[in-house]
């Protein structure tokens, strides 16, 4: 009878996570994946199959909490354009005081993987229509209210913001002092 094997799921994937985040998915050797998890090859295959599989789960979690985290500033934004206010604001100064310099896991993926496969193409073409339409939507809110210009295409600004905070996210690796980026991507709103 084969040895069961009991892990802490979550525990696992959030480890796994941190390490492709930090050193990408070319970087991250099958050891560096047994040593993180604290699984033996067997059963770590016997887990989550092979290390793209794991790849793609550790993407979806980070997804996860990166849309938990842009529903949360929804819900306690007084308006919808201090949500997207909020957004960038804490991301920019959650870039700014990182110790390490990782940016973003998707979109380190973007730039590593983007164009490399088809199913982590069509994870983050998904990722970026999701992101659009609930800048979207919050765009769209603020416009009624008056808060962004009616006559600017919301879809446009959406893509806009999109655009920019990937780009944010990439030069924040390499550049600490974004504030004053930040500041300029709202006002264009």
């Amino acid at each position: 009878m084969p040895k069961s094997v009991t892990f802490d799921r979550e525990q696992v994937i959030e480890n796994v996570t941190e390490l492709f985040w930090k050193k990408g998915y070319n970087g991250t050797s099958m050891q560096d994946l047994v040593n993180v998890t604290g699984l033996n090859r067997s059963s770590f295959y016997n887990s989550f199959g092979d290390k793209f599989t794991l790849f793609l789960e550790a993407l979806k979690h980070y997804q996860s909490l990166q849309r938990d985290y842009l529903q949360e500033l929804s819900n306690t934004a007084k308006t919808p354009k201090e949500a997207i206010q909020s957004l960038f604001e804490g991301i920019s100064q959650e870039l700014a005081s990182e110790q390490e310099t990782k940016g973003c896991f998707i979109s380190n993926c973007i730039s590593e993987l983007g164009n490399q496969d088809a199913q982590v193409h069509r994870f983050l073409v998904e990722n970026k229509d999701q992101m659009v339409n609930t800048f979207k939507i919050l765009i769209q809110e603020a416009q009624q209210q008056g808060e962004i210009d009616a006559s600017k295409d919301a879809k446009t600004l959406a893509l806009y913001l999109f655009s920019n905070l990937n780009g944010l996210r990439i030069t924040s690796m390499i550049e600490s002092d974004i504030q004053g980026v930040t500041d300029l991507i709202i006002s264009v709103l």
